[in-house]
This record gives C-alpha cells, sequence and structure tokens, in this order.
C-alpha cells in the first residue's frame, strides 16, 4: 500500500514563465443554409494536413483551434482570429461555417459521429452513452505556472472565482431544440462523470500527485488528461488549465473572458489570498451562474454578502490591480462589462434572436452573423 509521503506515481511539472498564456477553443461545424451539425470537419484536416493549431475533437463536427504560447491576450485573440479564418474558407467551400456557442441549438447528439481516433473510440467503449453525449463546446485556458506547488496554490484560490468565470462565459441555453431554462446548460453533461465537475483543494504538489496516482493506479484513468475537472494543472504544458467556460459567442467575449482568466489566475498565484472558501458556497455560487449566467446574485466569498454578479466583479478588478494582474488584461474586462450590462452575454443573446421568430434556423444563422469574428 502506498504511504502518505511516497505518491504512487510521479507527474514531473514542466516550468513555465508565470502568466504566458495559450487557449483552445471548441468550434462547431455546421451546414450555412439550415444550421445543424454536419460532419466537415474531416474535409478541414484532409485541406490543412497535420496542424498542432487546429485539430480533430470527439465528434467529426467540431473543430478546435489553439494558440501557441504567448505573453498578452491580445496577440492570443490575434492568432486564433487567423486559425478561425483559414478554417472558415476551407469550410466555405463545402457550403459549412463555424459556429461558436456552449451547446448546438437544436441538432442531437445522437446523430454526431464519433472520430476515427483510437484515444476516442477508447473513450467510448469506457464511458458509453456519457461520451456519445459529449456534443457540448468549451474554452479552455491555460496559464503558465512556474512549479507545481505553485500551481496547487493558484488552483486554490481560484476555486471561489469559478462561478464567475462559467457566468461570464455561460452560452449554452438550448440542449436539442429545447430551452433548458439554464443559461450554460454544457456543464450539466460533464456532471455525469467520475472526474467531471469541481476540483478539489489540495495541500500541494504532492498531495496532487497521490490523487491522480491513485486514479491511474486503479484503472480509473489512463492519463491526466482524463481528468475532467472544470479546472486542472497540466504538469506536461507546465500550466494551471481552466476549462470551466462554455465557448463564448462573440469575439469581444472571448477576450474578456480569457483576459479575466489570466488576470484571476496571475493574482492567485502572486497575491495575498482570500480565506477558503467552504465548498458549498462554491457548488452554491455555481448553480447560480449555471442558471442564470451574468444576471446572477453571488454570494461574495470574501464576505458573504449578495451581490449582482456584474457589480462584483467590477469591485474585483481593482483588488486584482494590486495584486500582480497585468492591467491590459483588467482594460480589456473593464471595456466589456457596459456591454454585459445592458445586452448580457451568449445565453442572453441566444434567446433574444431566438423569440424573434421562434426558428432555430434562424438563430444559428444570426448567431453566426453577430459573433464578431468576420469583423476582427
Amino acid at each position: 500500500m502506498p504511504t502518505p509521503d511516497k505518491p504512487v506515481h510521479s507527474f514531473p511539472f514542466a516550468p513555465s514563465v508565470l502568466g504566458t498564456l495559450g487557449v483552445e477553443m471548441e468550434w462547431l461545424t455546421v451546414d450555412e443554409t439550415h444550421g445543424g451539425q454536419i460532419p466537415a470537419a474531416p474535409a478541414v484536416f484532409a485541406s490543412i494536413g497535420k496542424n498542432p493549431r487546429i485539430k480533430p475533437e470527439l465528434f467529426t463536427s467540431t473543430v478546435e483551434i489553439n494558440t501557441a504560447i504567448h505573453t498578452a491576450t491580445a496577440d492570443c485573440m490575434r492568432e486564433l482570429g487567423q486559425h478561425y479564418h483559414h478554417v472558415r474558407d476551407i469550410l466555405s467551400r463545402q457550403h459549412a461555417a463555424l459556429l461558436a456557442s456552449g451547446t448546438h441549438p437544436h441538432s442531437r447528439w445522437r446523430d454526431q459521429q464519433i472520430t476515427d481516433d483510437p484515444r476516442y473510440k477508447r473513450l467510448a467503449e469506457r464511458l458509453q452513452r456519457m461520451a456519445r453525449r459529449f456534443n457540448i463546446f468549451g474554452i479552455h485556458v491555460h496559464i503558465g505556472m512556474p512549479d507545481g506547488n505553485t500551481c496547487i496554490l493558484a488552483m486554490n484560490r481560484l476555486l471561489p472565482v469559478m462561478p464567475v468565470f462559467l457566468a461570464l462565459s455561460a452560452n449554452s441555453p438550448f440542449w436539442q431544440g429545447e430551452d433548458t431554462g439554464l443559461a450554460a446548460s454544457r456543464i450539466k453533461v460533464f456532471e455525469g462523470l467520475s472526474q467531471g465537475g469541481m476540483p478539489f483543494y489540495f495541500n500541494d504538489w504532492p498531495d496532487f500527485e497521490h490523487c491522480a496516482g491513485r486514479l491511474l493506479a486503479t484503472g480509473s484513468i489512463d492519463s491526466v488528461r482524463d481528468i475532467w475537472w472544470e479546472m486542472r494543472p497540466h504538469p506536461d504544458f507546465g500550466t494551471l488549465e481552466i476549462r470551466i467556460g462554455d465557448m463564448p459567442l462573440h469575439y469581444s467575449d472571448a477576450a474578456a473572458y480569457i483576459a479575466y482568466v489570466r488576470a484571476e489566475a496571475m493574482a492567485a498565484a502572486q497575491g495575498a489570498a482570500m480565506a477558503r472558501v467552504h465548498p458549498s458556497l462554491i457548488r452554491e455560487n455555481r448553480w447560480r451562474a449555471c442558471r442564470y449566467g451574468m444576471d446572477a446574485t453571488i454570494i461574495a466569498p470574501e464576505n458573504e454578502a449578495m451581490v449582482p454578479l456584474l457589480d462584483w466583479l467590477r469591485g474585483r478588478l481593482e483588488h486584482l490591480a494590486r495584486q500582480g494582474a497585468d492591467n491590459e488584461d483588467l482594460a480589456i474586462v473593464a471595456a466589456r462589462i457596459p456591454h454585459w450590462h445592458r445586452h448580457g452575454g451568449g445565453a442572453q443573446m441566444q434567446r433574444r434572436l431566438y423569440r424573434r421568430n421562434g426558428d432555430f434556423s434562424s438563430l444559428v444563422r444570426q448567431m453566426r452573423e453577430k459573433d464578431g469574428w468576420n469583423d476582427d
């Protein structure tokens, strides 16, 4: 039996420069006319060949776009825009397009084709129906950490603000042609996994190694990549990966989300911590973010006052400025808050567009027209 001071498996943490940034975005491929999901991704990969920045995902109706390592959110967004335009142009030749959403508004998970890849086939065999239901799309933000202990310190400190990340990205109100009543229904699909949901508080890097090593030794996972927590260390990259976010609808929403995640992560790794918040409070705020998105009233983790989320965020930016966050990131977030106050985020926009005529094909077309990615 392993002893407490001897992990069952070692996970060396590859050091990174604090605050370096990489982003992964999961895009749906849809028919230009009717807006339904179509298996258009293989044609993209046939055209571009192997490309580390444009990759397949679980379903053939998904394209993952990711970035190289950056030191500024603006540079990261420019690269994402370049890859987006490349993929968009390839898809247009087959009358397909890219859609930014945490879920497809009306297409069904049962109709999606699994990508011909050994890892995805293993996942489908292990997870069965749960894997088939993974017709969900998110944004993953990697923040460089200098060592494993700093990564765990930052992860612990970020747990109380994870619900805010979810609320700002919430963009999955519809699921298989029905209004779920939620702003972020995508996250409820992940809850069906044994390794889904929120991460845990850890004492230090060896404590995390014990946890991950136990899962590996018992056959619960094949690698750390099979830990699908909403935030996790990525020892191979030397990053803390924040995975809770829905795929944002608009280019400017994505930029503000990435900037805010980076600001919080840099402050968490360098600044003073708030008192540890009980998981029950975090779970309640996570539910409020899932249900109401940016319209949520949250329980402020620092004093348990009831505060509208966007008001809390505005005050939070002042705190982050004193705790080591990048001022350019804070400016990007601050510039988007007035828009969010007036119009809300992706979930609110999807519902407004759908109410105009109650037609999902029209909704998808208007989402594509209003996503801002073709403006940059």
